[in-house]
């Protein structure tokens, strides 16, 4: 008898802090229900490790980040100016993102194409590190730097863009000068990729210029007074 009214005093007092926590809660609920991102990542609660000693509604607040952690310890005030009080809130969380990820399995050094690849909602909690893409026309070019598998994200870290030219290649210099449009044959003086500024030696004058990489035959040369 007294162990089974024990019992029953636990469940009432448990009711009693859940009643009491119903504002705290709700208040954690609408700070996600109102969007909750960091660096292009939107945040859904999973659980709350552990609840902070309090009652009532709180304001609720993401510390600095490094990444998508999956658990994060929330920052949660009540009160203001001198009477603030704080508590750090451990969660799990997901971070949802719109995605490049591999079609299939890629192996090692793959160059990589878009029919490799396609969109996905994915969750990239736990990952450091790294951006993603979602134009598939900004990995055309580049190797992977590991296996990937099917359904995987294509981070930074896992891939590589090979230099378009190499020191020595050969490539046409374009320049606008007044409005004319003028070419002649350059020297790259180190290895570049396409968007790069490299150092371009013309071959006819042997003067060195900034220019940038179009494609592996030609460059665009800035010249005072003109536009490339």
């Amino acid at each position: 008898m007294r162990f089974g009214l024990l019992l029953l005093a636990l469940f009432i007092g448990s009711q009693s802090v859940y009643a009491e926590d119903a504002a705290m809660r709700d208040s954690l609920h609408a700070f996600f229900e109102h969007g909750v991102q960091a660096g292009g990542a939107k945040a859904e609660l999973i659980e709350v490790v552990r609840w902070p000693d309090a009652k009532g509604g709180l304001r609720w607040h993401l510390p600095h980040l490094a990444g998508h952690p999956a658990q994060v310890s929330l920052i949660a005030e009540k009160g203001r100016g001198a009477n603030v009080r704080r508590w750090y809130v451990p969660v799990r969380l997901h971070w949802w993102v719109d995605a490049l990820v591999a079609r299939d399995d890629i192996p090692a050094r793959t160059m990589l194409d878009s029919t490799m690849l396609e969109h996905a909602h994915v969750d990239i909690a736990g990952h450091a590190t790294g951006h993603w893409w979602r134009n598939p026309q900004h990995l055309a070019g580049t190797r992977t730097t590991r296996p990937l598998n099917a359904g995987e994200v294509i981070y930074s870290s896992y891939i590589f863009r090979p230099p378009l030219l190499q020191r020595g290649d050969l490539v046409t210099l374009v320049a606008r000068i007044g409005g004319i449009r003028v070419s002649t044959v350059g020297k790259v003086l180190a290895p570049a990729g396409r968007g790069d500024r490299v150092q371009v030696q013309n071959m006819k004058s042997s003067q060195v210029l900034q220019a940038t990489i179009v494609d592996k035959n030609t460059a665009y040369v800035f010249v005072k007074g003109g536009a490339g």
